[in-house]
């Protein structure tokens, strides 16, 4: 079965050496590694604003799931990492994943994790997508 890496910046990949894929996609699927809120040269992007991150987050799934062929009805489990500064306002998500996945949700998980890697990321979020 063929195997393909997907990643948003396949060439700061390569520059930089790094050592995982954005996403994997394997026969009918694909799995999404934890994205973050970072612009194209990985600088994290809107420091303290939960919202902006998961949007920016969710703008990055939606891509890699085009380059997949697939699309947020074919989502079925996301994972959500939450800093204990960004639970207070976690509630107020609900709405954004209201927006990318249109009423047809995917099984969730929320884990409030001590730190992610970067002091301004507030959330990351993983994801598994099966194609028909």
């Amino acid at each position: 079965m063929e195997r393909e890496n997907i990643n948003l910046n396949e060439e700061l990949y390569k520059r930089k050496g790094y050592t995982w894929s954005d996403a994997v996609k394997k026969g009918k699927i694909i799995m999404i590694s934890g994205i973050v809120s970072v612009d194209e040269r990985h600088h994290p992007l809107h420091p303290g604003d939960l919202e902006a991150q998961m949007r920016e987050i969710y703008e990055q799934i939606k891509k890699l799931l085009e380059k997949a062929g697939a699309t947020f009805d074919d989502v079925i489990k996301t994972v959500d990492y939450i800093t204990p500064q960004a639970l207070p306002e976690y509630a107020k998500t609900a709405q954004i994943r209201r927006e990318y996945f249109k009423g047809n949700f995917s099984a969730a998980t929320g884990i409030v994790v001590n730190r992610l890697l970067h002091p301004d990321w507030l959330i990351e979020i993983d994801a598994i997508a099966v194609l028909d």
